[in-house]
């Protein structure tokens, strides 16, 4: 093994001290809870996934900061033992029938066994990639991890043996989370991307896919209610939970809206209520699985992630902003439907809006203001930006409203935000760029991704500040790498075709027009160099290519040369930000390079420098075109 675990039991805390527990309302609690009473147990770090033996009463903790997995008695809130494992557990499973508790991470090198009574470390087993997700088959002894970055499904088998044997099964993309069904004897995989047919029927003995069923997107968490034989996933991209029916090919039974992004999902051990966090929102969700409806939403304070049940009633939530564990217990005599509509009575006629506030290169914004414009009925509101970018509209009367964002260094913006009878919606405000100090005069070079465009851009650069003394010239992106000032930029060339097969702009045209706004550019030239041992000069077509920024290079042919074949194609592109509109044809100018030097064949570090001064020597050659052909004269 190439692992050398650090293994302390106690740890910060101490094996048999106590942990203060205090009895409290709700914090931020909405009326008519149906959530009772609140223990408070301090954790040393922050977590997410949690795990619990609920015949016992314990829980299973991953410590991120600590670097170390916790079991707690949750009656008491004493610590039963703390072991360091060196990387953050943030996902931890009990396998309760075998007495073992598992935990990984993203940034872990793989999977550990910890023996569950005392703590003590039984096994390690290294991985490929990160892990996102397990469960537990306790019958056979595996262990099934997500391995997003690797694209795959780890089936560890420990079973008797020293060392664990494992298989890694492909999938067609990353997994996200996993549920086990021990009666059928299959794991189902959440999986990314946008594919409609989101949930994998996988069979872990021989990796073989036997179905994709219909979710939601972006599918991070699942549970399984094996009673009902239904699959509860939770979709933070759709924000909705899909419920499946397991006994009629994953059929979709139900489809229920959450008014706040979800995080994390827990199960009532009846499997009629779904627990979801939205950590980014401070809230609890609770859904009646019955009524396929969302039936209340508590307000917890410090980011609620991991949850997890140890019995009716008793839900344990992490809170990651503290840290800490809440117990939260359920008045489950009391009907959810009729909390709801204590806690709003007016939500059929009212809703509220959400989102964040983002400059040109979707970065949030860290201050200023939303106002509500004033109307006939509504008095106007002013609601602060907060550091992280985001504002929350209050609740108000269903329909379209104007609103006036106000942020220091961008011009004043107006838009437009809908307000959903019920709901709460999710509306980005993006802002214009900001409001240059005087008129716009700069050039900027910023060249495409192929070999040596960047080289061409660097020296147009020092030749255009003799040519253009009057303007100043930024080297957008060179051999060293992107201008500080450019590069929160990035994201707005990042696939972007300036032209079509016409060689007009595209609507993609606003997007320099925004860098230029954002840094003072009249001008940004593009650049593009092609190398090849055979060239061919007819024609233009690569004009459609050259131009996707930062995307893949085009293949160029470079291993081995035809010494009297070196040949180079570069081309400008010119784009007067204020003058040229989507539609317009495009002004590029062109320069060739060639070298006949005869002898050996020429390998790629021998042909570079050729190339390099087949560079130099074109920049003379665009000099001259400008030079009678002005087109920095506007």
């Amino acid at each position: 093994m190439r692992w050398q675990w650090l293994v302390v039991v106690g740890g910060l805390l101490g094996l048999g001290s106590t942990v203060w527990a205090q009895e409290m309302p709700v914090a931020s609690q909405d009326a008519a809870s149906p959530l009772r009473a609140e223990k408070l147990l301090p954790l040393p770090s922050s977590a997410d996934r949690i795990d619990g033996v609920p015949e016992r009463g314990w829980l299973a903790v991953g410590l991120l900061e600590a670097q170390a997995v916790m079991l707690l008695d949750g009656s008491s809130g004493d610590p039963l033992w703390q072991v360091a494992v060196g990387f953050a557990p943030s996902v931890v499973r009990v396998d309760a029938a075998r007495q073992v508790v598992y935990a990984s991470g993203l940034e872990a090198p793989g999977v550990v066994a910890l023996d569950l009574p005392t703590g003590e470390l039984l096994r390690t087993y290294e991985l490929p990639a990160g892990v996102l997700d397990m469960a537990v088959d306790p019958a056979r002894g595996r262990v099934f991890a997500s391995l997003p970055a690797a694209q795959s499904l780890a089936v560890i088998h420990w079973g008797e043996a020293e060392q664990p044997q494992a298989r890694h099964l492909p999938l067609p993309g990353p997994p996200l989370a996993l549920a086990y069904d021990a009666r059928q004897g299959v794991v189902f995989v959440g999986l990314g991307g946008g594919d409609p047919l989101s949930v994998l029927v996988v069979n872990p003995d021989n990796g073989e896919l036997l179905a994709r069923w219909r979710g939601g997107h972006t599918p991070e968490a699942m549970a399984l209610d094996a009673q009902r034989q239904r699959l509860v996933v939770l979709n933070s991209g759709s924000q909705e939970l899909t419920v499946l029916d397991l006994s009629r090919s994953g059929k979709l039974l139900q489809r229920v809206g959450l008014d706040w992004r979800p995080t994390r999902l827990a199960l009532s051990p009846d499997g009629r209520w779904a627990y979801v966090s939205a950590r980014s929102s401070d809230r609890l969700q609770i859904v009646d699985l019955e009524a396929g409806r969302l039936v209340t939403s508590l307000r917890l304070e410090r980011q609620p992630t991991g949850l997890a049940m140890l019995g009716d009633g008793d839900l344990w939530v992490v809170a990651a902003g503290i840290p800490a564990l809440r117990r939260l217990e359920a008045q489950v005599g009391k009907s959810k439907t009729e909390a709801r509509q204590e806690e709003l009575p007016s939500a059929g006629q009212r809703g509220v809006v959400t989102g964040r506030v983002l400059d040109i290169a979707g970065q949030p914004v860290q201050t200023g203001v939303v106002r509500l414009a004033a109307t006939a009925t509504q008095p106007q509101q002013t609601v602060p930006i907060a550091a992280d970018g985001t504002y929350v509209l209050p609740e108000l009367p269903a329909g379209l409203y104007l609103v006036d964002v106000e942020v220091p260094g961008f011009p004043p913006t107006s838009t437009q935000v809908e307000v959903r009878a019920g709901f709460v919606s999710t509306q980005n405000i993006r802002l214009p760029p900001g409001q240059p100090a005087h008129q716009p005069e700069g050039i900027g070079l910023l060249p495409d991704e192929p070999v040596y465009s960047d080289e061409l851009a660097r020296h147009l650069s020092v030749a255009l500040q003799e040519l253009q003394p009057q303007r100043p010239v930024i080297l957008l992106k060179g051999p060293l790498g992107p201008d500080p000032r450019f590069e929160p930029l990035l994201p707005l060339v990042q696939g972007l075709t300036l032209l079509d097969r016409d060689e007009r702009y595209t609507a993609d045209l606003a997007k320099l027009k925004a860098i230029g706004d954002a840094l003072g550019l009249r001008y940004i030239l593009l650049t593009h160099l092609q190398i090849s041992r055979d060239y061919n000069r007819q024609g233009s077509p690569l004009l459609n290519m050259a131009l996707r920024l930062l995307a893949p290079a085009i293949p160029v042919e470079i291993p081995n040369f035809t010494p009297n074949q070196l040949r180079s194609r570069g081309v400008v592109v010119v784009v007067d930000l204020q003058k040229d509109r989507p539609g317009d044809r495009a002004r590029y100018y062109e320069a060739y390079g060639r070298d006949d030097v005869g002898g050996e064949p020429l390998f790629e570090d021998a042909a570079a420098g050729l190339f390099r001064l087949q560079v130099r020597n074109m920049v003379p050659l665009f000099i001259q075109q400008w030079q009678a052909n002005n087109p920095f004269a506007g």
